[in-house]
C-alpha cells in the first residue's frame, strides 16, 4: 500500500501520515533522531562560505535538529535551545507524573525568563490538551485539543485562538494497521478547507480543497504512480503556487517523487533518490539527489558520517552539488557531544 501523498507546503497541518503499516510512538528522543539512552546532546553547526540554494525549495539538507538538548530516562525532552556565550538560551520542560510515574503534565517555561510559554495535559497515547500562552501580556493566545482513536492514533485535534474561537478542526480516520483512509480539515469559520481520501485497495488518493466561499478551488485524482486527473478554479491568483498545486508520493522514502500541477491540468514531475546509511531504518541518508522528469541532476547532497556505538553521529560532512565551483563542495560540518544515562 502506498502513502497519502503529502501536499506542500503544509500550511498549519502535518499531512503526511503512514498509509501501509502501523506506526511506531517514538519517544522525544526518537522523534529527534537519537538512539539509545541518550541524556543530553550538545552540536555545533558549521557552515562553510559560498552561495548554494535547495532548488524548487526542496529540502536536500537536513539541519541539526537539537543544538543544546537534554532528555530524562524516558527520553522526553527536558530541554530545547542553544548555549550562547555560556548561557542557556531556549525552553525548559518541567515533567509532572502521577504516583505510577506516568507523565500527566508537561510545564514549557523560557529559560532566561522564566515565563510559562506552553502547558501540555499528557493521556497515554500523548498529550490531550495544550495551552499556549503570550509571553509579553501572560493572555492565552492558543489553545488545541486531541483525540485519540481505540489503536492509539489520533483522530481529533482541534485549534482555537486565545478567545475560543476555531481556528481549525482536522479529523482523521484509519484503520487498524494504521492506514489513514480519509483527512478533512476545517478552516476559521467552520468552512470546509481540504479533505484527502485514500481506497487501500484499489491505491486511489483524492484531494480536493475549498475557498472560504464554499467553490471548488482545486481536485485532484492520483492512482498507481500516476495523477490521473487535475482541476484548478481558472483565475485564482499566483504569486505563489496555490496550496494543493505541488505534493509528493514519499512511496517507500528511498525513491520520491514530486508534482508541480498547473491550471491547464499538465504536471512537471521531479525524482528525489535516496540512500541511507542504515538502509533498514532509512536514517542518516548518504545520497540525496534530486531530479528531472528526463533523469537530469538537478541538485544533491551527499552525506558523510562518524558514529557512536549507539549508531548516533557525532561527527558529518554535507556536500552539495552544483557549487559555486561548478562539481560538489563541502558546505556543512557538524560534531555532537552526545552523553547517555546509565543503566
Amino acid at each position: 500500500m502506498r502513502k497519502l501523498l503529502c501536499v506542500l507546503p503544509s500550511l498549519l497541518f502535518l499531512v503526511t501520515f503512514s498509509a501501509s503499516a502501523q506506526e511506531e510512538r517514538h519517544t522525544d528522543a526518537r522523534q529527534d533522531g537519537l538512539l539509545g539512552p541518550v541524556r543530553s546532546v550538545h552540536a555545533i553547526e558549521t557552515r562553510l562560505p559560498g552561495k548554494w540554494q535547495q532548488p524548487g525549495g526542496l529540502g536536500l539538507m537536513s539541519p541539526v535538529r537539537c543544538r543544546d538538548c537534554t532528555y530524562d530516562p524516558d527520553g522526553t525532552k527536558t530541554s530545547s535551545g542553544q548555549i550562547v556565550n555560556g548561557e542557556f538560551h531556549g525552553n525548559l520542560t518541567e515533567l509532572r507524573r502521577d504516583g505510577n510515574g506516568n507523565v500527566t503534565d508537561r510545564v514549557v517555561t523560557e529559560a532566561i525568563t522564566g515565563k510559562v510559554i506552553r502547558h501540555e495535559v499528557m493521556g497515554p497515547y500523548g498529550k490531550t490538551a495544550e495551552t499556549d500562552f503570550d509571553t509579553t501580556t501572560g493572555n492565552v493566545g492558543w489553545q488545541q485539543t486531541f483525540a485519540y482513536d481505540q489503536f492509539g492514533y489520533m483522530q481529533d485535534w482541534l485549534s482555537l485562538d486565545g478567545d475560543g474561537k476555531q481556528e481549525s478542526h482536522v479529523v482523521t480516520s484509519r484503520l487498524k494497521d494504521g492506514t489513514v483512509t480519509q483527512q478533512s480539515v476545517w478552516g476559521k469559520n467552520g468552512q470546509l478547507s481540504y479533505q484527502q481520501t485514500y481506497d487501500p485497495e484499489r491505491e486511489i488518493t483524492r484531494f480536493t480543497v475549498w475557498a472560504e466561499s464554499g467553490e471548488m478551488n482545486l481536485t485532484y485524482t492520483y492512482a498507481h504512480g500516476k495523477v490521473i486527473s487535475f482541476w484548478e478554479r481558472p483565475g485564482l491568483p499566483h504569486e505563489r503556487p496555490q496550496f494543493g498545486e505541488d505534493f509528493s508520493d514519499s512511496g517507500d522514502k528511498v525513491n520520491i517523487t514530486n508534482y508541480h500541477c498547473h491550471e491547464n491540468g499538465q504536471c512537471d514531475l521531479f525524482h528525489v533518490h535516496r540512500e541511507y546509511l542504515d538502509p533498514a531504518k532509512k536514517r542518516n541518508p548518504t545520497t540525496i539527489e534530486l531530479r528531472d522528469s528526463s533523469d537530469t541532476l538537478i541538485g544533491a547532497a551527499y552525506i558523510e558520517y562518524e558514529l557512536d556505538s549507539f549508531g548516533n553521529w557525532l561527527h558529518r560532512k554535507v556536500y552539495v552539488y552544483p557549487s559555486e565551483q561548478g562539481d560538489r563542495a563541502l558546505r556543512e560540518e557538524d560534531s555532537r557531544t552526545i552523553t547517555y544515562w546509565e543503566k
